[in-house]
């Protein structure tokens, strides 16, 4: 008998597999359209003013694409996915350099830092802030992830930021990006970092408050926030909302008894 003319019956588990390379292959193109893209928009973005990073549309695009997610993907598969695009996005668009600094734990520092910007991401350790912060001023290309802000310690280094060689860095996010935690790990600070809203921003600022007028002077303000450390007389706030550049109420602190007040940087969370 001529069997030839029977067809073997196909194996699902082979036909599952033949449509998964399909997938990845699609996938695969698709990454390398989005890179093309990205290496497009970068001198644009530089163009702008600030460093290479832009933490406040990397939120924005994170919180679009968990809202957009179906419910069987893991929305912690979605944020790593698409952190490790757009840290590759921007090693593509010029050369970038992390240095952790400081704290209790620089391993633990070390590793939010590695997490965040990838595992092909250029990571130098120092042990002192103010070395790193004194290299991101120098290099533009420069990101220092730093201790999250204490009120002694490691997480002390934030009065360098009021000094006025330090006063083109901002704060720029913080870290993890994506946490249910009330505050972060650690603190993000980049050269010339534009300050951008993102939606349930906090901004961080410092003032001298020599006479211990805050709370009065930030209810006359109308400002929300609250002391987060103190330097002898300067303060460091943590404010509720993103203060645009041209809103009037850090004028009034001055009149009611604040010198120097000056937005330090910002961040929200995804």
């Amino acid at each position: 008998m001529d069997d030839s003319s029977v067809t073997a019956p196909i194996d699902p588990a082979l036909a599952v597999r033949a449509e998964i390379d399909r997938v990845d292959a699609e996938l695969l193109d698709l990454i390398g359209k989005r890179l093309r893209l990205a290496e497009q928009a970068g001198p644009a973005r530089l163009g702008e003013g600030g460093g290479p990073l832009r933490p406040a549309r990397d939120i924005k695009t994170l919180r679009r694409l968990l809202a957009a997610a179906p419910t069987h993907v893991d929305p912690e598969l979605v944020h790593e996915v698409w952190r490790a695009l757009l840290s590759a996005s921007v090693r593509r668009q010029g050369a970038l350099e992390i240095i952790t600094a400081g704290g209790p734990d620089p391993a633990k520092l070390f590793d939010l830092a590695r997490r965040h910007f990838g595992a092909a991401a250029r990571i130098q350790r120092l042990d002192d802030a103010r070395t790193a912060l004194a290299r991101a001023i120098e290099h533009p290309s420069v990101v220092c992830v730093l201790p999250w802000i204490g009120k002694t310690g490691a997480g002390m280094w934030w009065p360098i930021l009021a000094e006025s060689r330090f006063s083109a860095l901002n704060v720029i996010g913080a870290l993890p990006m994506r946490s249910d935690a009330a505050e972060p790990d650690a603190a993000l600070v980049a050269a010339h970092g534009v300050i951008e809203p993102a939606g349930g921003d906090v901004t961080l600022a410092i003032a001298f408050d020599s006479k211990f007028k805050l709370q009065r002077a930030m209810a006359e303000a109308g400002l929300k926030g609250a002391e987060v450390a103190r330097a002898a007389a300067l303060v460091l706030l943590r404010l509720e909302g993103h203060l645009h550049p041209d809103d009037l109420r850090p004028a009034l602190l001055s009149k009611a008894g604040l010198d120097g007040f000056r937005v330090v940087g910002s961040y929200a969370r995804v």
